[in-house]
């Protein structure tokens, strides 16, 4: 079932999004993908290659072999019509949230069974991690407005970093409503 009948993410929609931009190779792909959308969605090479490949046999995208580096030659991929009409098709669905994996909350739920010390010691350290993923990503707003000032890409880009943020924020209230929650527990 494809990801317009379901409403599923899949790993075909974020690289038709990625290819949107130009062709690239797989190891393009992955380095893209680090450097933008890392922070809410990953990839593996394994996901990517055998994805690449998928994308080429339903007429999605095309390959090019091209000289890289070093004159070893890489195949890049190029987004078709049809792999632009997908994705244009795909970005008007509505967005499905998926059920997240969180160990930290999977941990508290079985808390009672655990010392209330080392409980808290996972909340103090989470909201460590939430305070300097804050500040990277007030880093990457300041870096890409100024980089990327006048693209048209560029609010839709804010967006999503400052979704980062917010929810960084949120969390770091949540962390702390744990913390007192903690000492009420004296």
């Amino acid at each position: 079932m494809s990801a317009e009948k379901s409403g599923k993410t899949t790993t075909v929609e974020a690289m038709l999004g990625l290819l949107s931009g130009g062709p690239l190779s797989g190891y393009e792909i992955k380095k893209r993908i680090g450097e933008s959308i890392g922070n809410f969605w990953s990839e593996s090479f394994g996901q990517i290659y055998p994805t690449l490949k998928r994308m080429v046999a339903e007429g999605l995208a095309k390959v090019e072999d091209d000289q890289g580096t070093g004159g070893r030659e890489r195949k890049r991929y190029r987004l078709t019509d049809a792999g632009r009409n997908r994705l244009g098709e795909w970005l008007t669905l509505p967005a499905m949230d998926q059920v997240p994996r969180n160990e930290l909350l999977l941990k508290l739920f079985f808390g009672n069974r655990a010392e209330r010390d080392d409980m808290k010691k996972l909340v103090e350290t989470k909201k460590a991690e939430l305070s300097a993923d804050l500040k990277r990503f007030e880093a990457i707003e300041a870096r890409i407005a100024a980089t990327y000032a006048g693209h048209p890409g560029l609010p839709y880009w804010l967006m999503t970093v400052r979704y980062g943020k917010a929810e960084a924020v949120g969390l770091i209230a949540w962390c702390d409503d744990c913390l007192g929650t903690f000492k009420e527990m004296l």
